[in-house]
């Protein structure tokens, strides 16, 4: 861990820049994203709007590319040509703080960090009131096995045993709880059953405004997406309702069995 972590300081911060980000409804676009790693294009002028408010799931067959795209559409990594822009902005161009509040991250094995279990779904926020801690908790259903832990949202995040499942809903509640205009969900889903899984699918597409990019393996969460971008050989070979795309035999290869749903 020690070693991996060195690895990590070690590299480059990328460099950003220093202009605002004007209101918007968190419209982003990917133009031209072209990413090599080890000498391999793994996304090839990838041509993609989503536009504000809008879930959309990204799905293709292992290795197409699918947490690459997300970790360059929230600006966690920079793609080798191309440009990625959130309400016409950039974000190569976007100051660091402004950023941060615009775009919200949960990931299949989120990393908690905190005093707290309530530390850990604050993280980063200004001004983490309980209120707006257990709502996002709400949100994630994540607030059951929370109050059953021996000091509730008190309790010592080191203290609090969970399964994989629990992880994931502590993740989610983080990111919502964080409430940007962009919301990005690498396969932050995977470790929930079904039921959990769509309960909070159906949130993610009813209340909230923020844009959603959700990156989806099951066929289920696709088809309460309101698009998909079905990614093959790098490049975005389709963006329509799963529905639509469910007749192509091979977007229906790329959930591995999984039911249209």
């Amino acid at each position: 861990a020690a070693g991996r972590l060195g690895e990590v300081v070690a590299e480059p911060a990328p460099a950003h820049g220093v202009r605002r980000l004007p209101p918007g409804p968190g419209r982003l676009e990917l133009r031209g994203v072209t990413a090599r790693r080890g000498g391999h294009t793994v996304l090839d002028g990838i041509d993609l709007v989503v536009p504000g408010g809008t879930t959309l799931a990204v799905v293709g067959r292992s290795g197409a590319g699918k947490s690459l795209l997300a970790a360059i559409a929230g600006r966690l990594a920079d793609p080798d040509d191309g440009e990625v822009l959130l309400d016409g902005v950039p974000v190569r161009e976007l100051a660091h703080d402004d950023l941060r509040r615009a775009v919200a991250h949960a990931f299949e094995r989120p990393v908690l960090l905190g005093g707290t279990v309530e530390d850990a779904i604050g993280l980063g926020l200004p001004d983490p009131s309980p209120t707006r801690i257990r709502e996002a908790a709400r949100t994630a259903h994540a607030d059951d096995f929370i109050r059953r832990l021996p000091h509730g949202y008190g309790t010592a995040l080191a203290d609090a045993p969970r399964s994989g499942g629990e992880s994931q809903r502590l993740g989610l509640a983080r990111a919502f709880a964080h409430d940007g205009r962009l919301l990005i969900l690498d396969d932050a889903l995977s470790s929930l059953d079904t039921v959990t899984e769509a309960r909070i699918t159906e949130a993610l597409t009813g209340g909230s405004s923020a844009t959603r990019l959700l990156v989806a393996h099951r066929a289920a969460t696709a088809a309460r997406a309101d698009a998909v971008a079905w990614l093959d050989g790098g490049r975005v070979r389709a963006v329509g309702r799963h529905e639509e795309l469910w007749g192509i035999a091979e977007y229906r290869e790329a959930f591995a069995g999984e039911g249209p749903a």
